[in-house]
């Protein structure tokens, strides 16, 4: 699992919730952002978020430096993590624009609850 320190040039955003960093796949802690690839026709409902615009807010937010806190693996082996970019929070950032959804029961250790202010007025 990654635990360093990176800047913004070693790093790839995939979508609103996951970066790669050297190849590993990083999924950001708390939080369901849509996926660039998502079929909303065939699955029948959508995020109302622009998987683009979500994408998107994530790239313009990274900045030096770049943290890396991983919490677990996934079911699909990606390292969960907390990402903190320029001293914020990435996950309670990408909450607070509107572009990904708080999902409490993905939020190990209600880490974000705690460390989102926002989130305790909910």
């Amino acid at each position: 699992m990654i635990a360093a320190l990176f800047f913004a040039s070693a790093l790839t955003v995939v979508d609103g919730g996951m970066l790669r960093v050297n190849g590993e796949r990083i999924r950001l802690l708390g939080i369901d952002a849509p996926d660039v690839a998502s079929r909303c026709a065939k699955r029948g409902t959508c995020a109302p978020i622009s998987p683009r615009q979500s994408k998107e807010s994530l790239k313009h937010a990274l900045r030096d430096p770049i943290t890396i806190v991983p919490v677990a693996r996934d079911a699909n082996g990606r390292t969960v993590a907390i990402v903190y970019a320029g001293g914020l929070n990435m996950s309670c950032e990408q909450i607070r624009k509107g572009m990904a959804v708080y999902k409490p029961a993905w939020d190990m250790g209600r880490r974000l609850a705690k460390e989102c202010r926002f989130l305790s007025r909910r």
